[in-house]
């Protein structure tokens, strides 16, 4: 993480080595915390090891590494029962749509290649040298979770679908061919999918795979919607739906 921006965060993600030997003053991490933050020696800051506990680390030396100790909340917060599915689109959506559902905490993203969809767009960097990681983890941070989701792609629609759980509440945006708003559909499960189109929209082909898959039209309302704006409010009302909301869990020292 060296070489990456480091914005301000509410929670720093290390591993258990890290954990062990503390970052390097170069790091990013350490760099935002000395540097930016201007934390000293006996200041504290939130921890979390990825996909494991949250903890408040208290620090106990700034030179010539960062070091610290941690209290470890004493379990780990529950994943959302939601996953999202996305057609593809360009890379600097998908880095949004990659932050957004990380910090609101979906259980998995699936990215597509869409029949409509511009097949440069998975020869970017962000899939290829996997930067797509970053994102995520940011997002997660910002959260203030150490929860990262389930990041996957695929070459088709079809194959995305296999990814799923067999059984749960199917949504697929489209307003275009959807009878009912999403705000007025009845949960039929206690795990969802969200399936968002491509930029262009669904194919008649992808259309009719969702309809055999048991996903069920909604919409959003009269407009069109970003991906990444129809993925985040899609989430968000589906999650209220399912009653799967959380009271807020602050950390404590």
């Amino acid at each position: 993480m060296s070489q990456t921006n480091y914005a301000s965060v509410n929670l720093v993600l290390l591993t258990e080595k890290e954990l062990a030997d503390g970052l390097g003053l170069d790091d990013a991490r350490a760099v935002h915390l000395l540097a930016t933050v201007g934390l000293k020696v006996g200041a504290t800051f939130h921890i979390g090891i990825k996909n494991a506990r949250r903890g408040i680390a208290t620090i106990t030396a700034t030179h010539p590494k960062l070091t610290f100790t941690v209290t470890f909340e004493d379990g780990v917060q529950k994943r959302i029962p939601l996953t999202v599915i996305v057609g593809l689109p360009r890379p600097q959506t998908a880095k949004k749509v990659l932050h957004d559902l990380a910090s609101v905490g979906v259980d998995k993203i699936i990215f597509f290649d869409t029949e409509k969809g511009d097949a440069g767009y998975a020869t970017s960097s962000l899939w290829k040298d996997a930067e797509w990681g970053e994102h995520v983890t940011k997002g997660a941070e910002q959260a203030c979770s150490a929860l990262i989701p389930e990041v996957v792609r695929y070459d088709s629609l079809e194959g995305a679908l296999t990814h799923i759980k067999a059984n749960g509440w199917r949504i697929a945006l489209d307003p275009y061919e959807a009878s009912q708003a999403l705000g007025g559909a009845a949960p039929t499960a206690t795990y969802a999918v969200l399936a968002i189109g491509p930029e262009r929209g669904w194919s008649a082909a992808e259309r009719t795979l969702l309809l055999k898959n048991n996903f069920v039209l909604c919409h959003l309302g009269d407009r069109i919607l970003r991906v990444e704006s129809a993925a985040l409010a899609g989430s968000m009302i589906m999650l209220s739906q399912l009653k799967a909301w959380e009271k807020h869990r602050p950390l404590a020292p």
